[in-house]
């Protein structure tokens, strides 16, 4: 009971004094008043302090700003240079004229086979000499003094042989062996050379690279009279009746001349017998021995 009435009490005494207060307070004093605790207001306000990670996160970026500013610049001053120490184009002047270049003369074409030439491949052989048609004139025992024997001779080059036909036909041709096995050209003819001692070989074949072998067949037994290697004498020419041969070819067995075909069909028939016989004079006759 007794607390009840101290708290009535107090309760009195702090309303009067309130009350008392506001009674004494001017009211131009109170407007200032509130102003001025509005203007303290933002001052009464209070910022927490940045920490030490957020201050060194800064100096960073601006020091990282800094290098790339400064990178930036001595790119750019290194490029000034370059450009500006680029080599000057230089305009000759019009007023300076050029010496004079003399002009050196065209060379003429070469022709189509040297240039075929030039290239790796090797140069050509020498053509050899090329076989040639011939009418051979041979006159066995050319010293008159007897062959001891019936002459039945017959012309072998290389694999072929030629048998005697006169002096209009052409001469028979045989394979060697075959020749080589006949007991005598009396009947494998029309006018064969067997038991003569000139005969006349018409349009035989000449090869340059193969010699001409005078076979005696029949009573001769196939034996060799010697192979020589010889080539159609283009010094062949008509010489009145008869013909005349510069090389011709002389052996201690036989004599022989070998006439180019076209010369002996120009000369013909009756030149050809008359020259053989003659005996197939020595006009510059080359000697010659078997090889």
């Amino acid at each position: 009971m007794k607390h009840i009435v101290f708290l009535a009490a107090l309760a009195a005494v702090t309303v009067s004094a309130a009350t008392a207060h506001a009674e004494t307070v001017d009211p131009a004093q109170a407007i200032a008043q509130k102003f001025s605790d509005t203007d303290a207001e933002p001052q009464q306000r209070s910022f927490a302090r940045p920490g030490a990670d957020y201050e060194a996160d800064m100096l960073a970026r601006a020091h990282a700003e800094e290098l790339a500013r400064k990178q930036q610049e001595a790119e750019q001053m290194a490029a000034k240079p370059a450009i500006s120490e680029s080599a000057p184009q230089f305009v000759p002047s019009s007023t300076v004229s050029a010496p004079p270049v003399a002009k050196l003369a065209a060379l003429p074409p070469k022709p189509a086979a040297d240039l075929l030439r030039t290239r790796s491949e090797p140069a050509p052989m020498p053509t050899p000499p090329t076989r040639s048609a011939a009418t051979v004139l041979l006159v066995l025992d050319p010293d008159n003094t007897g062959l001891g024997f019936k002459p039945d001779p017959i012309l072998c080059i290389d694999n072929t042989c030629w048998l005697s036909n006169g002096f209009r036909a052409p001469a028979r041709s045989l394979p060697r062996n075959q020749a080589m096995a006949l007991s005598g050209t009396n009947d494998m003819t029309a006018e064969s050379c067997s038991g003569k001692s000139g005969c006349v070989f018409r349009n035989v074949i000449i090869d340059p690279m193969h010699r001409i072998d005078v076979i005696e067949v029949g009573e001769g037994g196939g034996a060799s009279s010697g192979a020589y290697t010889i080539t159609a004498d283009k010094t062949c020419r008509v010489d009145g009746t008869s013909l005349a041969c510069s090389n011709g070819l002389a052996t201690q067995n036989f004599r022989i001349w070998v006439v180019p075909e076209a010369q002996a069909e120009a000369a013909g028939a009756v030149r050809l017998e008359n020259t053989l016989a003659e005996g197939l004079p020595e006009i510059d006759v080359t000697s010659a021995n078997d090889k």
